[in-house]
């Protein structure tokens, strides 16, 4: 199973997940809402951002930090995290993966708190980098993974809140790109399925703020998320 998200195909499922997450947040919030961008949004992007950057000017950054499955088998353990913060997809991986983490964070931190999609992201990652450090061994370096489990969790928090229909077939589509990128060997999909049961635990033991019975979105007109 490759973490590389090459090809069509996966470009496609992971626009999907994207757009679909994007519909589940602005349901939740309320176009209207949507102006800067918080500040653990922005924080956690310059935490991708900025090692990401170093790394164009000394590619070692790289090697120091991405995971490689035979060096956390060897101890070391950091690079399930560290891997995150460094890029291995080249100028257009590079640009890609810091987009979309723009366009994200401050979607899923306005829905969820700053703490909450915090510890989504982190979480993501390193349930992640577990899966293809041993069970599905591949060396490798991004965000792109606990980017699309951020944006997944949308589609957990609506299956656990939402009586809507749209919402409910929303939050299938995700589910359903996710076992279709596992179907073509993409392990972005573990990331998906990942993201959407943990967006669903957190739910249930810790709801994000704000009442949804208040808000109001493009998928919903005739009743609450």
């Amino acid at each position: 199973m490759t973490t590389s998200g090459e090809g069509w195909t996966s470009a496609v499922l992971f626009a999907v997940v994207i757009l679909l997450s994007s519909l589940l947040g602005w349901t939740r919030l309320g176009q209207s809402q949507l102006t800067r961008p918080p500040r653990t949004a922005v924080v956690l992007w310059l935490f991708i951002a900025v090692p990401s950057l170093v790394q164009l000017i000394f590619p070692a950054v790289l090697d120091a930090l991405e995971r490689d499955p035979n060096l956390i088998r060897d101890h070391q353990w950091w690079r399930i995290l560290t891997s995150v913060a460094v890029q291995d997809g080249g100028p257009v991986g590079f640009v890609v993966n810091l987009a979309v983490l723009a366009w994200v964070a401050p979607l899923c931190v306005r829905v969820w708190g700053g703490s909450r999609a915090v510890l989504l992201f982190v979480a993501s990652q390193i349930i992640f980098g577990l899966f293809t450090a041993f069970l599905f061994p591949s060396p490798g370096a991004g965000n792109s993974a606990a980017t699309l489990a951020l944006a997944a969790s949308l589609a957990g928090l609506s299956v656990m809140q939402s009586k809507q229909v749209p919402a409910l077939a929303a939050s299938a589509g995700i589910v359903v790109a996710g076992v279709l990128l596992i179907a073509v060997s993409d392990a972005h999909g573990l990331a998906v399925l990942t993201g959407t049961l943990l967006g669903a635990a957190l739910a249930t033991v810790s709801p994000p703020p704000g009442d949804p019975a208040l808000r109001r979105g493009p998928l919903l007109e005739h009743g609450p998320l």
